[in-house]
């Protein structure tokens, strides 16, 4: 098509001239007159394209530089040889032309050779660093067609895998991409994701620095220049941050000169250019921070400064809370240096520069740079000691300065509540000013607004909890009319939900705090309240120490906690009393004692369970798991009986959920109680009794259970077994594998995880139960590798990884199968799944074809 093209213009162009030759451009008819000279040409392009004399190429640009057309009819046979090395010269030849008058060609001649090389990009290897020459010199030209920038990109992105090119072709797609950038950037902008997705997939794995700044460019130019990133900010973070820190040293003869400092800068701009780069640029960064390489230290820091600076700009959540954590970290790190007698204090120096840009806006009477000021010296406040009290010194007595300018009441309430809750366990910082803070906070509460009432009296609440003159610095009336003020808050908002519950919640719990540390202060009554605390901690602690210690009144202490276990209100208090409960029972000697303590609580739990109405089911559900567990690490008769209620349970509509995670408690190493370090009776082999003792039971439960239901029993079993020790799942397997393929068709995604975390260690080294069973898990897998959820298509990865190493003949009948479906995770959003799916495809590809395995 190119050829009739070429020669339908060539023979419309003579028939023309004989007409017209008046108005012909003077190239033109240049162009006639070396129709004589044809011959010439034909000779010099076939002596370039024998391999004869290379040097003929500028000789042939010379005589065919007024039309490249005419170039192109005369390397015509070269072109279409049989011959990879032939048509390779004859491209070469073409390109070397176009780089000398690429900016003579019309839009029509553009058209054809641009046609002819985006075709010529599935053509032979050989031919390929050529073409991308000649596309090179192409994009540069400023009358490209409409349309044709897509064409191009679409073109490379489809037919080539860049990072597989030499080192000057990946080059030159860069430097075409930076044309395009500037010349089509709204076609190109119209590609949408299609655009990153292809440059993403082009500059992974580039490691050559003078591609590295092309790539940075056109990243850059991509995030400066509003580009639709699309579905892809993670993959174009991750392809870019995996440089970070540039850890670079020129060769001492590098012609090239190029320098560290601007890789790390041109890398620097594309990292913090986007706010939809700071949830993954933060995270990076403090990782970096604890380098032993200080470079990398200083590069971090650097990076981390120029995020803190786009807070005052953004408008974004994101680059805000980025920025404002990025500035706490780095004061952070500052805060630690040691401090020598001849060195200057960085965190002085960095903190003079913070207050010297936020300071003087918390006193204008413009309010736009107020807030963004007022956090950033707060997160610089609140990231050490050492901070706090600097920050402080030279902004809270301009503040109260300004406190009588209704304008700033709000910025400076707010600065003091953000900044008193952040404790230290130093002397409080605000002792200076305590007499002056204290008649700030009781002007406040006698404002109007409720707002402005809250924020004083939480930082009132600070104010009270501080260390230092500041727990027994108010007089009675002061106290007083506080809680008048309170008072007169809650009557005024009785009707506002959210307010009632903040002073149930907050205000009315601080404020008994504050009375018992007032009561605190009589001296008979700290003595009193002392030796009580003493005695209830060694008696409810006792779950930590050694089971030779006496316990005092334990027999009170269980029944408090038990009581505390089934009608505790809030999760954290149940929770923990049964906890105690259950490490006073683990220790407990056998005997009657005993007995009458476990016959009481079980009675209790029995009688809330089986009340479908209780409030206190699962507080009830709670203390049956913990006292369930306690018994089964000692081997106790009764610890069967208790573990048939959970079982019962699985089916229960309220509790199935929880008691099927509830398996999981019993079955993992507990932290804080029950263990070893705690002093715990645990017996050896714990888990595979359990194991045996209810497997049966597992199966049968599933296979009765209504359909809604099974899923209960699914997760009850994957938690059990993704604890028990390999060896153990390797002999259990062939009972267990039809409910394990039954739990990777559940449709809950916790499920599937946990029985996939389950299966791939055992398919490493996969028991004679699996061959049987191939079909079915294969299905099973190959579905969850499109699941939702990304750890689960990673799991069913891995998985179907772990299955190519199984005997060839058993599994070859699954390969074409196999690789149909890993296609498709080929293209996943996520890059790691992206790259398990490349590994795990990769494998299959080799199983049954000569050299793989």
């Amino acid at each position: 098509m190119v050829w009739d093209i070429v020669s339908k213009r060539g023979r419309r162009r003579r028939s023309c001239c004989a007409h017209a030759q008046l108005s012909l451009k003077p190239g033109w008819l240049l162009f006639f007159r070396m129709a004589a000279d044809n011959s010439v040409l034909l000779g010099l392009v076939e002596e370039f394209v024998s391999g004869q004399v290379d040097s003929k190429a500028a000789e042939t640009s010379e005589k065919s530089i007024v039309n490249v057309i005419h170039c192109l009819s005369s390397c015509r046979l070269s072109l279409t040889s049989s011959q990879p090395q032939t048509r390779g010269r004859g491209v070469q030849l073409l390109s070397q032309v176009l780089q000398e008058c690429y900016s003579s060609l019309s839009e029509r001649e553009l058209e054809v050779l641009l046609a002819f090389y985006e075709n010529r990009l599935k053509d032979h290897y050989v031919i390929i660093p050529h073409v991308l020459q000649g596309l090179n010199a192409l994009t540069k030209c400023s009358v490209l067609p409409p349309g044709s920038a897509v064409s191009i990109l679409r073109s490379i992105f489809q037919d080539l895998h860049v990072q597989s090119l030499m080192l000057a072709e990946r080059s030159c797609v860069y430097n075409i991409l930076v044309s395009l950038m500037e010349s089509k950037e709204e076609e190109l902008k119209g590609l949408g994701a299609d655009f990153i997705y292809g440059f993403v997939q082009s500059v992974d794995g580039e490691r050559d620095p003078r591609n590295l700044l092309l790539a940075f460019q056109v990243a850059r130019n991509i995030i400066h220049r509003g580009y639709d990133l699309g579905k892809f900010v993670e993959e174009l973070f991750e392809v870019m941050s995996c440089y970070f820190p540039i850890d670079f040293s020129p060769p001492p003869s590098d012609p090239h000169r190029i320098t560290q400092e601007e890789l790390v800068l041109s890398l620097r701009a594309v990292l913090t250019g986007t706010s939809q780069f700071a949830e993954f640029l933060l995270p990076l960064i403090i990782e970096k921070l604890d380098s032993d390489i200080q470079s990398a230290k200083v590069d971090s820091l650097q990076t981390l400064f120029i995020s803190c600076m786009q807070v005052f700009q953004t408008a974004s959540e994101g680059v805000e809370s980025a920025g404002l954590s990025a500035l706490s970290a780095l004061v952070s790190c500052l805060s630690r240096s040691v401090l020598n007698s001849d060195s200057e204090d960085v965190l002085q120096v960095f903190l003079s520069l913070v207050l010297q840009d936020c300071q003087h806006h918390l006193c204008e009477p413009d309010l736009k740079l107020v807030w963004p000021s007022a956090k950033l010296l707060q997160a610089a406040a609140g990231a050490s000691y050492r901070a706090s009290l600097i920050v402080s010194a030279a902004v809270i007595p301009a503040l109260l300065e300004q406190y009588n300018n209704e304008t700033q009441v709000r910025s400076l309430l707010m600065y003091f509540s953000l900044c008193l809750l952040h404790k230290h366990t130093e002397d409080s910082v605000l002792v200076a000013f305590q007499q002056s803070l204290c008649s700030v906070v009781f002007s406040a509460l006698t404002e109007s607004g409720a707002g402005l009432q809250v924020t004083a009296t939480r930082v009132l609440t600070a104010l009270g909890q501080q260390p230092g003159e500041c727990s027994c610095g108010f007089s009675v009336e002061e106290v007083v009319a506080v809680c008048i003020s309170l008072q007169k808050i809650a009557e005024h908002v009785r009707d506002s939900e959210g307010i009632g519950r903040f002073f149930h919640d907050i205000i009315i719990p601080h404020l008994l705090g504050l009375c018992l540390q007032a009561a605190l202060q009589s001296r008979d009554a700290g003595q009193l309240f002392e030796r009580k605390k003493q005695h209830l901690w060694d008696s409810s602690c006792h779950s930590f120490t050694s089971r030779q210690v006496e316990i005092p009144e334990i027999d009170r202490l269980l029944v408090q906690l038990e009581d505390l276990s089934c009608t505790g209100p809030h999760l954290f208090s149940y929770t923990f009393a049964a906890k105690c409960f259950a490490g006073l029972v683990n220790k407990m000697p056998a005997g009657e004692a005993l007995d009458a303590v476990l016959e009481r609580v079980m009675k209790r739990i029995s009688v809330e369970l089986e009340n479908v109405s209780s409030a206190q089911r699962t507080q009830a559900f709670t203390l049956l798991l913990w006292v369930s567990k306690a018994l089964l690490l000692r081997y106790h008769p009764l610890s069967t009986a208790l573990t048939d209620k959970l079982f019962a349970l699985l089916s229960d509509p309220a509790l199935g959920s929880q008691v099927a995670d509830g398996f999981c408690v019993l079955m993992s190493d507990s932290l804080d109680v029950l263990n070893r370090n705690c002093h715990a009776d645990v017996r050896i082999m714990y888990r595979q009794r359990f194991f045996a003792e209810n497997t049966t039971k597992i199966i049968q439960g599933f296979n009765s259970a209504e359909q809604e239901k099974k899923s209960y029993y699914l997760k009850a079993l994957s938690h059990i077994v993704s604890n028990l020790p390999r060896q153990v799942q390797l002999t259990e397997l062939p009972v267990l594998l039809p409910l394990l393929l039954e739990a990777l068709s559940c449709a809950d995604q916790a499920v599937q995880l946990s029985t996939l975390s389950c299966l791939q260690p055992v398919l490493l080294e996969p028991p004679a139960a699996i061959r049987n069973q191939l079909e079915a898990l294969f299905s099973r897998l190959l579905t969850l590798t499109t699941s939702p959820a990304m750890k689960v298509r990673i799991a069913s990865l891995q998985c179907v990884h772990a299955l190519s190493r199984l005997p060839e003949h058993m599994v070859l009948p699954f390969r074409a199968r196999v690789l149909k479906a890993l296609a498709v995770p080929l293209d996943d959003t996520k890059r790691l799944v992206r790259m398990e799916a490349m590994v795990a495809r990769g494998e299959w590809f080799l199983l049954g074809s000569p050299g793989g395995r």
